[in-house]
């Protein structure tokens, strides 16, 4: 007979075998060994396999929120139970309160709910404004065998906020007569629409360049003023605190025939004699523009050498060039304003030409409207009246929501001024800096797009800028970025190296692509090159490009190949992107139709934006610390975590004992993950600061 511990199929099985790891044979003669406590076999497994347990808990479920999309992952259990078989399912809860309930069909898991053998799934459909509990399980081929309590599942608490805009669809046209339209469409399924507003753009149709934009608070809008039997075109997007959704595809509504049989003989006679006028100023203007073409040809050309596969200087908008008095062509371009309609109200910054204000502007028959107002100083030159009447005759031909919008200029009166939209939120540079880490990559990605939309659109009308920067980019109270500084001549920063004099003027070097610094070549290439320094100052929150580094070190630098790090958290996609941007060869940039294209696709599919970027030391410039000093630049921790914006981890330095300078010098990856720095970035950041004090 076989002991303890040993078993025999049967009878005619000649030796003993020894029982299978984790069972015993409790008595002599056994010819089967049970499972210890706490260890099964699966219903098709036999005798001789060893028993094995359910799986522990996953560990560490993280998640990542943007808008109504959820992103899950998580770590495999420590004790996968001696089996190989290991899946995971997810469970979604919706709650009130204390009460949960299970999650609507609405909610889909990509790729499934359950089955899953990778540790990470995307969640999709979730409402806003509502809370919801995920709870990771961790199976195999023994897990329902055993006690339910062995089958512990961590979750983790989910608040969902705003969400993110979306395509507007269903168009209902409620109303129409000879000169209005009503319209409405289906709001966005969530359960509170407090926060969502809409942009509504509509213009004739066959005149897409002269358009009209609404912003309203509800899903439907009323068209006045229109012409009759008149088809007209219409897009609608939605815009919530994550920033403004694509536009939806266009809506084309037409208005009523006026009723010809009730006009008087009065109305007829007017109608034709607004007719004959009409045609008389069409012959007029015939007149004007043929002799302003032959004004044209007679102008030298703007073509710069050295460059012979395009045009540079190709300029369908018109510039102050062929007017004598260039106060005549804002004339043309621009509204002019009685003064009586503006008023100042407090200074909000000090423009390149004089200050600027917060005001406000009351059109006969219209509501008062807040608005941005730059002011000529009354010491102006030549040369910046020239200037200042130039910024308001390009902004005047502009229009696009992606671009500032000019309401008007007051020249006839002094101080004189260009009034514009005003924008809540200022500067994007400094509103970053202001609100760091507080957007998630999607509403990055959003201002982003904005931003290419309102290149695409200068571009198309050939138009360079010149000077694109975080701080020439003005951001409303939904987080729109509008393309603002149209000047020709700028004052680009405040210290005395953040420009470049050549000849031709000043350039600012850190935004500006080479072949602009060393010819004066300023294509739409090289405000692609400045786009992608505008990416890398959104995703680093504002934070200064090149750091403390010289102009003479970051020019030397790019003809070396060398070209900015990732910023922190960077996913790999922007930053790959970027670098795009800042190909040497600018026939190889990306056009920026292609760039918003690229951008629009991040939005739809936030899934691509999780990889985060990796510092190649081979290509990628190890910016310094604090220029101009050796060694170890800073006098404590907490003024050096300041400096790189990971102040927040100056009390977990204090608890892991770390007093002076020296004693982070010798710090890894792995001492800085147990001090509770877990983001793979941060530590990036901290890790590369560290060795820029060593070298």
């Amino acid at each position: 007979a076989c002991q303890r511990g040993f078993y025999r199929h049967s009878l005619e099985t000649k030796h003993c075998l020894k029982c299978p790891p984790n069972s015993l044979s409790n008595e002599s003669g056994a010819t089967s060994c049970s499972c210890n406590a706490g260890f099964y076999r699966a219903p098709s497994e036999g005798q001789n396999v060893a028993c094995t347990r359910p799986p522990s808990a996953p560990r560490n479920v993280s998640f990542s929120l943007a808008g109504t999309q959820l992103s899950l992952w998580w770590q495999p259990p420590s004790d996968q139970g001696g089996r190989k078989d290991l899946t995971y399912t997810v469970c979604c809860r919706r709650c009130h309160f204390l009460s949960c309930e299970p999650c609507e069909p609405a909610v889909v898991f990509s790729p499934s709910a359950s089955g899953l053998t990778r540790p990470a799934v995307d969640v999709d459909g979730l409402e806003a404004y509502t809370n919801y509990t995920f709870a990771v399980e961790a199976h195999n081929g023994v897990s329902g065998i055993g006690p339910a309590s062995q089958r512990t599942s961590p979750a983790v608490w989910v608040a969902v906020g705003h969400a993110a805009p979306v395509t507007v669809s269903q168009f209902i046209l409620t109303q129409r007569d000879d000169n209005s339209l009503s319209v409405s469409w289906l709001p966005p399924r969530q359960r509170s629409r407090t926060s969502v507003e809409y942009e509504v753009m509509f213009f004739e149709k066959g005149e897409e360049a002269r358009y009209t934009v609404k912003h309203l608070l509800e899903p439907n809008v009323t068209l006045r003023d229109l012409q009759p039997d008149t088809a007209y075109l219409l897009r609608v997007r939605s815009i919530t605190p994550l920033g403004p959704g694509p536009y939806s595809p266009e809506q084309e509504f037409r208005t009523l025939p006026p009723d010809m049989g009730a006009l008087s003989g009065g109305v007829i006679v007017s109608i034709i004699f607004g007719i004959l006028l009409f045609i008389g100023l069409c012959l007029g203007l015939l007149i004007f523009r043929r002799k302003q073409a032959r004004r044209r040809q007679a102008r030298p050309d703007y073509n710069t050498s050295g460059f012979d596969r395009e045009k540079v200087w190709l300029k369908p908008y018109v510039d102050l060039q062929p007017y004598d008095d260039p106060s005549r062509g804002v004339l043309e371009f621009t509204k002019e304003l009685d003064v009586s309609c503006v008023t100042m109200e407090n200074v909000i910054g000090e423009g390149e030409f004089g200050e600027v204000y917060r005001g406000s502007l009351r059109l006969p028959g219209k509501e008062r409207v807040v608005v941005a107002i730059k002011t000529l100083k009354s010491t102006y030159s030549d040369s910046q009246w020239w200037n200042f009447l130039r910024e308001a005759t390009i902004m005047g031909q502009f229009n696009h929501p992606n671009i500032v919008r000019l309401e008007g200029v007051v020249t006839k009166r002094r101080p004189m001024m260009i009034i514009t939209e005003y924008m809540e939120n200022g500067a994007l540079d400094t509103f970053l800096r202001e609100n760091e880490e507080k957007f998630s990559p999607v509403q990055l990605v959003s201002m982003l797009q904005g931003i290419a939309s309102g290149m695409t659109y200068l571009s198309e009308h050939n138009y360079v800028h010149r000077d694109l920067a975080a701080r020439n980019i003005l951001v409303t109270r939904s987080l729109q970025c509008k393309v603002s500084d149209f000047g020709l001549s700028r004052i680009l920063e405040n210290d005395a190296e953040g420009t470049y004099e050549t000849k031709g003027g000043k350039i600012p070097i850190r935004w500006t692509a080479p072949e602009a610094i060393a010819h004066r070549i300023f294509t739409s290439a090289s405000d692609v090159w400045s786009f992608g320094i505008v990416m890398w100052e959104v995703l680093s929150f504002g934070d200064k490009p090149y750091g403390e580094m010289t102009n003479q070190e970051v020019m030397k630098s790019l003809e070396d190949g060398y070209r900015l790090p990732p910023p922190v958290d960077c996913p790999s996609i922007l930053y790959e992107l970027m670098k795009s941007c800042w190909s040497h060869d600018r026939l190889r940039r990306p056009h920026f139709q292609e760039i918003r294209a690229q951008l629009q696709h991040f939005m739809s599919s936030p899934h691509l934006l999780r990889p985060v970027a990796d510092f190649d030391p081979r290509v990628t410039l190890r910016l310094p610390s604090c220029s101009g000093s050796d060694g170890i630049p800073y006098r404590s921790i907490p003024e050096w975590l300041e400096s790189i914006r990971m102040k927040r981890y100056i009390s977990n330095f204090r608890t892991a004992g770390l007093d002076t300078m020296e004693s982070i010098l010798e710090l890894t990856a792995e001492d800085l993950k147990q001090m509770g720095v877990s983001l793979p970035g941060h530590q990036k950041r901290i890790l590369c600061s560290i060795q820029g004090f060593k070298e």
